[in-house]
């Protein structure tokens, strides 16, 4: 059992990145670090478990800490994974073969195996190196179904259902099969006793959701990290039900419809098959949909109970999303094929058990694949050297002369690294930095700021803007694609920023940049055009033509493998 802990602990910490990463881990990181409030929906039960890993873990800086936390619950999913197998085994099993030797041997090696095909899944594995909240996702998931499937504590799984309702909505997608569940038990509400039962159940998960109210409590004492500011009940329910930013599940973003061309719907299941393949490889994927047909004919009960799971929190989910099937897309639902990926996992540990109790022969087969499947996704999941993210802050923070605002109007992205590296690593302490987006950095711009767009927002801002810059003798630094906002103010390219009223002499940015490109993923990849891109625009404007082309060579190589 602990074997399965340390295996897939040591293999995350092992390829585990070392500092801040890209996407939302900057962001997440800063509001585990201030005990803020992050993005939509606030991830509250992050944010405080966070809090601990930053107290309790004694070494690293905090990015390091915050990962670590990712690395140490991806590895309870798996060990979680191999409790379930092992014990749905022990208890479907006839009684005069309890006591055979497969049960004293072979079935717990077999756990184990199951337990690393989720560890070195493409999916888990990749979330659990950085900091975000799907390995943390995917330990509820796991806990859940091994409460109602091999222990029945109902009531403390209604409690950790609504605890983790705190870390991500899409928890709210075990639904269907928890209520089969208690179905098929004999949960009837027509009987008073089951009545009250159900009453109970519900205030244990009214008890775990109501970590939410955290974001009240902290939002009213302005943290450093405060998004939309859910300090009244207006805000707080914009937040919690993501009001401008996607939505429930993203289901409010563009795309989110239940009509779509036939095609379309094809290439969303098969990129969804592809996924597992991705995870498993397809020996992994055969043994698993073997594995489907086994459990069913072994208990059908427990069967449904992860068919209504599987079902709901993945092809349902993807069908609500409807989202295109692009390389952006890929890798924005990657991380919320977890939990189905979870469930597919224990279906492979069923067609292994079959597999070995018919040949020990077999051994060889399953643990051949296994390492087959690890030596295809570790190269792809390895940032153990991953600075990108890191240098990419670092750069931007290099540019700013001591003592000079800096507005942010870009993506989320560089923000994110930026609050980081500013309000966690404290870099260039007398630089005042204001987000155009409102989100990480102290809002200037009014608490209802983020819930307009376009044009009305542009006619919020820059009066702001204008005022500050006016009344400052500071140096004025903008990081945006193409700042033109005052026409009265001229903007000069400074390297990666933009300087306002003020040309700075030229530079070679190749001596003074540093941008270590180790194994790229698809974000660290739209990093590293972005920095191309920006410096190629600086050396044109400033007439470095061979230097520009260079950088444009590289970006261009990088825009390919985005496509």
């Amino acid at each position: 059992m602990i074997i399965t802990f340390l295996t897939s602990f040591g293999l995350y910490l092992f390829t585990m990145c070392p500092t801040v990463y890209s996407g939302d881990s900057g962001e997440l990181t800063t509001a585990c670090s201030v005990l803020g409030i992050a993005h939509p929906p606030g991830y509250p039960m992050y944010v405080l478990l966070g809090k601990i890993f930053t107290l309790i873990i004694p070494f690293g800086n905090i990015a390091y800490r915050i990962n670590l936390m990712s690395a140490f619950f991806g590895a309870l999913s798996c060990w979680m994974v191999y409790l379930i197998v092992k014990q749905s085994e022990q208890k479907w099993t006839k009684v005069n073969e309890s006591k055979s030797s497969f049960h004293f041997f072979s079935l717990p090696f077999t756990a184990i195996i199951t337990a690393l095909f989720l560890a070195f899944s493409n999916s888990l594995w990749s979330q659990s190196t950085m900091a975000e909240v799907y390995s943390l996702n995917g330990f509820f998931v796991t806990l859940i179904i091994y409460l109602l499937l091999a222990t029945r504590y109902s009531l403390l799984a209604a409690f950790l259902f609504g605890l983790g309702l705190g870390n991500h909505h899409t928890l709210v997608l075990l639904l269907p099969g928890i209520v089969y569940f208690m179905v098929v038990a004999g949960f009837n509400l027509r009987n008073k006793r089951n009545l009250k039962v159900a009453t109970t159940i519900l205030l244990f998960f009214l008890l775990g959701f109501s970590v939410y109210l955290f974001m009240i409590i902290r939002s009213q004492q302005n943290p450093i990290a405060d998004w939309d500011n859910p300090e009244n009940i207006t805000n707080f329910l914009k937040v919690v039900f993501r009001t401008g930013y996607g939505g429930v599940m993203h289901l409010e973003e563009k795309g989110g419809f239940l009509t779509r061309p036939m095609n379309l719907f094809v290439q969303q299941m098969s990129e969804f098959a592809r996924n597992f393949i991705k995870s498993f490889t397809i020996f992994g994927f055969i043994v698993g949909i073997f594995g489907i047909f086994v459990n069913y004919k072994q208990n059908k009960k427990s069967f449904w109970f992860l068919f209504l799971i599987f079902i709901f929190i993945g092809p349902f989910f993807i069908f609500l999303a409807n989202k295109p099937v692009e390389n952006y897309t890929r890798d924005l639902l990657e991380p919320f094929y977890i939990p189905s990926i979870i469930v597919f996992a224990i279906w492979i540990g069923f067609g292994i058990i079959f597999l070995i109790k018919k040949s020990k022969l077999n051994y060889a087969l399953i643990v051949g694949i296994l390492i087959f499947q690890f030596k295809t996704n570790f190269a792809e999941n390895n940032l153990r050297n991953n600075f990108i993210a890191f240098d990419s802050g670092k750069n931007i923070l290099k540019t700013v002369q001591n003592n000079s605002l800096l507005f942010l109007d870009k993506a989320d992205e560089s923000v994110f690294i930026l609050a980081y590296q500013k309000i966690v690593e404290k870099r260039k302490p007398s630089i005042e930095i204001f987000d155009c987006n409102a989100s990480v950095f102290p809002n200037i711009y009014g608490d209802r700021y983020y819930w307009i767009k376009g044009r009305q927002r542009t006619a919020v801002r820059l009066p702001i803007e204008r005022k500050i810059i006016w009344e400052s003798k500071k140096n004025v630094y903008y990081l945006a694609e193409n700042p033109n906002y005052f026409t009265d103010m001229k903007f000069y390219k400074a390297g990666l920023l933009y300087s306002l009223n003020k040309k700075l002499p030229p530079m070679v940015f190749g001596d003074f940049y540093i941008l270590r490109k180790t194994n790229l993923r698809y974000r660290d990849k739209i990093i590293a055009y972005s920095f191309y891109v920006s410096v190629g625009n600086y050396y044109l404007e400033t007439n470095n033509l061979v230097l520009a082309n260079a950088m444009y060579e590289k970006a261009n190589k990088i825009s390919a493998e985005l496509r």
